[in-house]
């Protein structure tokens, strides 16, 4: 963080002035992080240049992405968390790959909007090379963490942005990507980059997950609670040799990676020749907790598919989902109607995946996210030099992309006027005429659309087409808001058990306020405030209601709504809810699973005693 070193407007001025027009090095007006990166930037680029807009296409950015499948996993969950605290900011929050490619982005999609402008956005590449002195490229040329506020970024068109980045190391101390902050110029937030290091360094904990077969875990940290949690150190061994090791571990031995790894760990520790001690010391004398892992850690569950399981398989959207097949199997296609972190996606992959057109590509797309000025040439491709600044060879557009598969359109009540009438030509013709061609391609797909909006009022409005409308409601899915759910209590439980893998435990009273609060960002604001608490509470505690942040304290004053729980280990608060719901509903086992979102025999399977009786229910 900045801190006090923070520059002003006129001292960057000032900088920007001495280096561009009088040749001088900028220093002290701005750090020598930002001035050696000016220079390195001053021989390939023009300041006042703004580089053309270039996205990579969408298949090689998925297979991209693919690539880089185990980090994705563990990063992605912090970059909603980090979306989630900077909620209601211009922010957006981004990862990118070595070559400065953005793999992905979270955050605000007006802001989104606005940095398309500049490619901000995932199949950008921004090294130092082609965008200048910015946080991603700067981080992997300087190989550190680095702030670029406003001006001090090299090229002019960049200044909207402040930017706090800082690279994400595997277990042998390469960087691997690199996370990012970027918000508004005008903001001046001087905790992003301390935001930005602290889900690094879980993401970093979560790449420890996974290590080879013939490879042994150890975990150590000076306070023994914290073995488990994501401040822990890791050292990974082959035969006693150190083959790798989390960033903690080695700061907590007071070395570097290259003097650690491939070195036997009798170099650095000292277990009184017991390798199963629980203390250890350090050759300078320290004293440090261990707890030694004797099988390969297991590989963490896909995270971002996962957490929606249980919601996907609520009865109710189980029906509509079914129902959903069928009809998106003739033809016809399927809008999916829900507030913001409902699983409108997550719903509408699963749709592709059970479909005929399942071994077809899902392309996905925000209409909310792209500018009036790239949706069309997005869309539907465009020809060479159909435009200044087209790629040589143009591109395909995403409805071509889609074309065998299943086309996505997130946000559609969002889409311009203009472009909802090029659409509808489309879906009726089911041909595309890219940019500057005049000759119609055609397309097959199918069509699946989201909104966080109605629809219906948009249309009587004059603000979406009537007919666009009645083309893609074929069939209409609701999803229910969380505060919706009369299941509020088995589903945090069941997705609280879903996300912990350390045996923790929530307590009765934090149970209440979990299910009284509104969660205005439902699943997805659950899911982000579970991994906190999970996060910042040791392996087998129970996590008390002092542990849960005041903006959920503070919105679930109505928490005695709900009955009070038994007291007791998670099963027993099952076992609680199973009862109260098979109370409410007189004993019948099909109205409280219908109740709880369960299937009839988890009821069975979750009250029967150890001598294998049913509970007495009609």
């Amino acid at each position: 963080m900045r801190g006090p070193t923070i520059k002003t407007h006129t001292d960057i001025e000032s900088a920007r002035r001495q280096f561009f027009e009088h040749g001088r090095m900028p220093s002290p007006s701005v750090s020598n992080v930002i001035a050696q990166s000016w220079l390195r930037c001053a021989d390939r680029l023009d300041p006042d240049a703004r580089p053309p807009i270039e996205i990579t296409e969408w298949k090689t950015l998925e297979h991209r992405r693919d690539l880089h499948a185990e980090l994705r996993r563990a990063a992605l969950p912090e970059l909603d968390a980090l979306a989630e605290l900077l909620r209601g900011s211009e922010s957006l929050v981004l990862l990118a790959d070595t070559e400065g490619l953005i793999l992905d982005t979270v955050g605000n999609t007006d802001f989104l909007d606005k940095t398309a402008r500049i490619a901000l956005q995932p199949g950008a590449i921004w090294s130092e090379a082609q965008r200048g002195t910015n946080a991603i490229g700067t981080t992997l040329a300087e190989e550190r963490a680095v702030e670029v506020l406003g001006r001090e970024h090299f090229l002019e068109c960049n200044e909207i942005l402040n930017c706090h980045a800082a690279p994400i190391l595997n277990t042998r101390g390469e960087i691997c990507a690199v996370m990012d902050v970027s918000s508004n110029s005008r903001l001046n937030n001087l905790h992003a980059l301390g935001m930005v290091r602290m889900a690094i360094r879980i993401v970093e904990h979560r790449l420890t997950y996974t290590v080879p077969a013939d490879c042994r875990v150890l975990r150590l940290h000076q306070q023994a609670q914290l073995l488990g949690s994501y401040r822990e150190g890791v050292l990974i061994l082959r035969d006693e040799h150190i083959v790798g090791a989390n960033r903690t571990a080695v700061q907590l031995l007071h070395t570097h990676w290259q003097e650690l790894l491939d070195t036997p760990l009798e170099q650095w520790l000292e277990t009184g020749g017991d390798p199963r001690a629980s203390i250890a010391r350090t050759l300078d004398g320290r004293q440090l907790h261990t707890a030694r892992q004797c099988t390969p850690s297991p590989k963490p569950r896909p995270r971002a598919p996962a957490i929606n399981d249980g919601f996907i398989d609520d009865p109710s959207t189980s029906v509509q989902l079914e129902q959903a097949v069928a009809v998106l199997n003739a033809g016809i296609a399927v809008l999916v109607c829900g507030e913001t972190g409902t699983g409108k996606e997550v719903f509408a992959r699963r749709l592709h995946a059970r479909s005929h057109r399942r071994s077809g590509p899902f392309v996905a797309i925000n209409c909310a996210a792209l500018p009036e000025t790239l949706i069309e040439s997005e869309l539907f491709g465009y020809t060479d030099g159909a435009f200044t600044g087209a790629r040589r060879k143009g591109a395909l557009g995403r409805i071509r992309e889609a074309d065998g598969g299943v086309l996505f359109l997130d946000e559609i009540g969002d889409m311009p006027l203009a472009l909802q009438a090029r659409l509808l030509r489309v879906l009726q013709d089911r041909t595309v005429i890219p940019l500057g061609c005049g000759t119609p391609v055609t397309v097959d797909f199918d069509l699946i659309c989201a909104t966080n909006r109605r629809l219906e009022p948009l249309s009587a409005a004059g603000r979406f087409r009537k007919d666009l409308y009645y083309r893609i409601q074929g069939y209409n899915v609701r999803l229910s808001a969380l505060r919706e759910r009369h299941d509020r209590i088995a589903f945090i439980l069941s997705l609280f058990e879903h996300l912990d893998t350390s045996n923790r435990q929530l307590s009765p009273q934090t149970l209440q306020y979990l299910a009284a609060h509104p969660w205005p960002g439902n699943l997805r604001q659950l899911t982000n405030a579970l991994r906190t608490l999970i996060a910042l509470t040791p392996p087998g505690s129970t996590i008390e209601v002092e542990t849960l942040p005041d903006d959920l304290l503070g919105d679930s004053s109505d928490c005695m709504a709900f009955p009070p729980l038994l007291g007791g280990d998670l099963r027993a608060l099952n076992r609680a809810a199973i009862e109260r719901a098979l109370e409410m509903a007189n004993g019948s086992v099909s109205k409280a699973a219908r109740q709880l979102g369960v299937h009839r025999s988890t009821l069975y399977r979750r009250l029967r005693d150890p001598a294998g009786n049913k509970p007495h229910c009609q």
